[in-house]
């Protein structure tokens, strides 16, 4: 084993850990600590639950593969890891645009979000239809449309970026339409939305309730910011070089292979962000007793340091 892939092994290993970590932690503050229901929870509840499956399989799929533990030359395991990463991504994709979405809408039109986004009914079509959507992509490919073949650098499976097929082009032409560029502009429409909104109020005296409603619309921006930057810096540099490729433009293997682990980073990137930038989430930290007792550890090295 090389030390480029002994190092793609650590890096991998690290982000299955911190997935794992981070997600549990999320999920356990969702259904013991908030428990409520409504839409962005749900979503951020599926994303945690789905990245956690995802980094098991997945992931954990991937290191057997540099270990020789099964080969890419098994179909079922090469096209089985991709199809997974495939459709876990696209999905968390989708639930992440729908709720910075239902966050826009829920600030600009807020009687219009509880009389028909707070449904039941509501919650679970969007959910489905991110699942289905997420499903369709990779699965496309399966049925004669494009085919999957071995990634760029050699290491897994992944979509046609060669160009082997003749029908492999249109294909990823709509996969970046639908997947990249829409999920793109998307989040910036309501990131957008919702910073003019809050401005807009911002300029109006309001009440104690208006003001406690003012600071969740701040903490909905800062989330729609930060859920926009996360998925353009994460995905932009393996859509970047994939893209080179369709167009003959070749770049050397170690730029694909770190592409493609950079990647891997959204693995962590939803807990991340309402784990650091979400108040209400950090709020439900600080009551963990391991939490507090690092808090109160880290007051004392402060005070001392004061001292």
């Amino acid at each position: 084993m090389d030390v480029l892939v002994s190092a793609y092994f650590v890096c991998v290993l690290v982000i299955i850990i911190l997935s794992i970590l981070l997600n549990a932690l999320l999920i356990y503050i969702i259904v013991y600590k908030i428990k409520v229901t409504k839409l962005p929870h749900v979503f951020i509840l599926s994303i945690s639950i789905s990245d956690v499956i995802h980094t098991l399989i997945g992931y954990t799929a991937e290191v057997w593969v540099l270990f020789e533990v099964y080969s890419l030359k098994i179909r079922f395991v090469c096209i089985g890891a991709s199809f997974l990463t495939v459709f876990t991504s696209v999905s968390n994709i989708l639930q992440t645009v729908i709720t910075s979405i239902m966050r826009a809408v829920a600030i600009k039109w807020p009687f219009f979000y509880i009389i028909y986004c707070k449904t039941m009914k509501m919650k679970m079509f969007l959910l489905l239809f991110c699942y289905f959507y997420g499903f369709l992509w990779p699965f496309i490919p399966l049925i004669g449309w494009s085919k999957y073949e071995l990634d760029l650098d050699k290491m897994r499976c992944s979509f046609d970026w060669k160009l082997k097929h003749s029908d492999s082009l249109s294909y990823l032409i709509v996969l970046f339409l639908f997947c990249y560029f829409l999920p793109v502009i998307a989040m910036i429409f309501a990131y957008v939305a919702i910073k003019k909104t809050v401005f807009n109020n911002c300029t109006i005296k309001r009440a104690q309730v208006g003001k406690n409603r003012n600071i969740q619309e701040m903490v909905y921006l800062k989330l729609a910011f930060w859920s926009a930057i996360f998925y353009f810096i994460i995905w932009t540099p393996y859509a970047g070089v994939s893209l080179l490729s369709v167009f003959k433009i070749k770049s050397p293997s170690v730029i694909y292979t770190f592409c493609a682990l950079f990647s891997k980073l959204s693995a962590i990137s939803n807990a991340m962000t309402n784990c650091y930038f979400n108040k209400y989430f950090r709020n439900h930290l600080k009551k963990i007793k391991l939490f507090q007792y690092f808090i109160k550890r880290n007051r004392r090295s402060s005070d001392n340091v004061m001292l």
